[in-house]
């Protein structure tokens, strides 16, 4: 099943439905399945809750995935609302989406195997070290998070029991090969026509208006002259990158600080062990160790030995090795077995521990090594730089606080005790602000009328980990209409153009009226011979309306009417249409992509189907706060 998983996996559209059943691990991470706490839960689905806890971590993950695919762009996403919001719905729609496969795949009675969990668990990224499973690894990474082999192997065990529900899906989908090519036949099709465009200027010098026509449409269109509440404001902006400026680190304390901490540069020795495990507590279990210790005294292969008696099934196939591990990373008792052999080779006698009886090999020792201060000297600066610029802006962030809270009418005295500039700005409204003050929470905080009405400092408001504001407002004028004679000119404009359309639609109607019936236009068609979808040389929209219109029959004349981007419209006469050729080299990829949109029907099909039938309780409200 794996081996079919990992074939069936590497088309885009597989991929992307498969990372929804990792959400456990991608987006929840593994502690939410781990904590014994009632948590608050966003969702209950068929009686099944989805926590805070989960919700939180998918949400943040899903921050740090855009962050890495917008780049410097997301801090601009992230600074509205609505897209904050829209990301949040999405999390939630998928974590419900996968505790409803979830659910199915259990109800339905898929199972998985021992040796497909175990497989699965070695190719776990995080539990290689050089693209091969760690023993060590593995077990610190678990005991990290407070979780049992046994019961990470169960998540497992759940998790690919869904995988199997939605590959089975993936590879239900096909395309023939027959479809691949009519896909093609119609997407590379070319088509001949003719066309002509009717341009609105000499419509709109023939326009009259009426006053009562200006009125008309300027209260039949008042939205469009809404104005939204307005504030001015002055401000004061920390910045951390600007205090680092005045940073400067003597090199002297560079040295000291390096000499005084040479324990942080150098490595202790390191040492390997390999071990075998006999599981169990009772006498039964520790006489079949005392048993291989015999054995080993007698010259018996310790590895041999491993692969044939060891209950450590990640370890037995080599050797028993374990890897370079650290003292107190292993149970107590193994520890100080392990750790008081002093020369390779050296094995202990039966050591007890929770886990069982263990014989234990030393099999390398890896001598320490020292950094000398010219290869940490600019690691050590930038760790001090970074420490005093933190402490620098703490500091300045207390200064600024206390004086805009004492003297709260005025950010005079901030600039005269800090040095930083009081900014002025312009009248803005929620989706004009300036940078500086382009974030939720000072926009918040600038149009809460109680607020404007005090006229007084704000607290101070972190932007960012770096940055941060203390503004006032200064001025406000509330939401408000433009009156029509502050409009009239760009109402006036509106009206011809709509008028000089209409007119230019008539006329246009009429001439696809007389190609038609066959009859001959005073004007010159622009012919198209042979164009394909991709044409950029004709206007989109005529390209768009010439691929629209349905293959005319023998004794009639296909014609339509389209607007252009500019407002103008264009007559566009269909005349013939070629099948398009067919690539034999993108017959693969044209199938493979068809498949890929089956699939994606196929999914969503079955998400809505379940969805239909579950019982959704959703307790999150638009803010993203829960409701029980």
């Amino acid at each position: 099943m794996l081996d079919r998983i990992r074939e069936g996996s590497q088309s885009f559209i597989v991929k992307a439905i498969l990372v929804l059943i990792a959400l456990t691990f991608a987006l929840a991470g593994i502690g939410g399945y781990i904590t014994n706490q009632p948590e608050p839960s966003v969702a209950v689905v068929n009686g099944e809750e989805i926590t805070r806890v989960e919700f939180d971590r998918a949400v943040e993950n899903e921050r740090a995935r855009q962050q890495e695919q917008f780049g410097d762009f997301y801090a601009t996403l992230a600074a509205d609302p609505g897209f904050n919001r829209q990301l949040r719905q999405q999390v939630l729609d998928d974590l419900i989406n996968q505790k409803l496969v979830e659910i199915y795949s259990r109800d339905a009675g898929l199972r998985v195997s021992d040796e497909q969990v175990k497989a699965a668990i070695r190719e776990i990224s995080a539990f290689q070290v050089a693209g091969q499973f760690d023993n060590t690894t593995y077990q610190m990474t678990l005991s990290g998070l407070g979780y049992t082999p046994d019961g990470f192997a169960e998540l497992m065990r759940r998790d690919l029991a869904r995988t199997q529900l939605l590959q089975a899906m993936v590879e239900s989908e096909f395309t023939l090969p027959s479809e691949a090519a009519a896909v093609q036949r119609l997407v590379n099709q070319k088509r001949s026509g003719a066309y002509t465009t009717l341009e609105l200027d000499k419509y709109i010098d023939a326009v009259e208006v009426a006053d009562a026509e200006l009125e008309q449409w300027y209260q039949e269109n008042q939205q469009r002259f809404n104005v939204a509440e307005q504030v001015k404001v002055e401000f004061v902006q920390l910045d951390a990158d600007v205090v680092a400026e005045s940073v400067e680190i003597d090199e002297r304390v560079v040295r000291e600080w390096y000499d005084n901490n040479q324990s942080r540069y150098q490595t202790d020795d390191r040492y390997r062990f390999a071990h075998i495990l006999i599981e169990g507590e009772g006498e039964a279990a520790e006489k079949e160790a005392q048993e291989v210790l015999t054995k080993l005294t007698e010259g018996a292969d310790f590895a041999e030995l491993a692969a044939e008696y060891s209950d450590d099934i990640f370890t037995a196939e080599a050797g028993g090795d374990l890897d370079f591990i650290e003292e107190g990373t292993m149970d107590p008792a193994f520890d100080e077995a392990a750790f008081a052999l002093e020369n390779v080779g050296d094995i202990t006698g039966v050591v007890s521990t929770s886990f069982g009886y263990h014989i234990i090999k030393l099999t390398d020792i890896e001598e320490g090594s020292s950094t000398s201060f010219e290869e940490v000297r600019d690691e050590i600066v930038a760790e001090m730089r970074d420490s005093r610029v933190k402490q620098a802006y703490y500091e300045l962030q207390q200064k600024v606080s206390a004086l805009a809270f004492d003297i709260p009418d005025t950010l005079q005295p901030v600039a005269e005790e800090t040095a930083l500039t009081v900014r002025q700005s312009d009248w803005f409204n929620r989706d004009s602000a300036p940078t500086a003050l382009n974030h939720p929470a000072v926009m918040e905080q600038l149009f809460n009328r109680d607020f404007i009405d005090e006229g007084l400092n704000s607290d101070l408001i972190e932007v960012n980990d770096k940055q941060a504001v203390v503004a006032r407002v200064v001025d406000y004028k509330p939401a408000s209409t433009k009156s029509l004679d502050e409009v009239r000119a760009q109402v006036l404009d509106n009206v011809r153009t709509e008028k000089a359309q209409a007119a230019a639609r008539e006329d246009a109607e009429a001439m696809a009226t007389q190609l038609r019936n066959g009859e001959s236009l005073d004007v010159e068609l622009i012919a198209l011979e042979a164009i394909d979808r991709r044409n950029s040389e004709v206007p989109r929209a005529v390209v768009q309306s010439l691929f629209e219109q349905a293959v005319p029959a023998a004794d009639s004349v296909q014609v339509a009417v389209t607007e252009l981007n500019s407002g103008a419209l264009a007559v566009v006469q269909l005349t013939d249409v070629m099948a398009g050729e067919v690539d034999d080299a993108m017959q693969a990829q044209m199938a493979e992509q068809l498949t890929n949109s089956f699939t994606q029907q196929s999914y969503g099909a079955f998400i809505e189907a379940l969805r239909e039938e579950a019982d959704i309780e959703i307790r999150l409200d638009a803010r993203g706060n829960t409701t029980e």
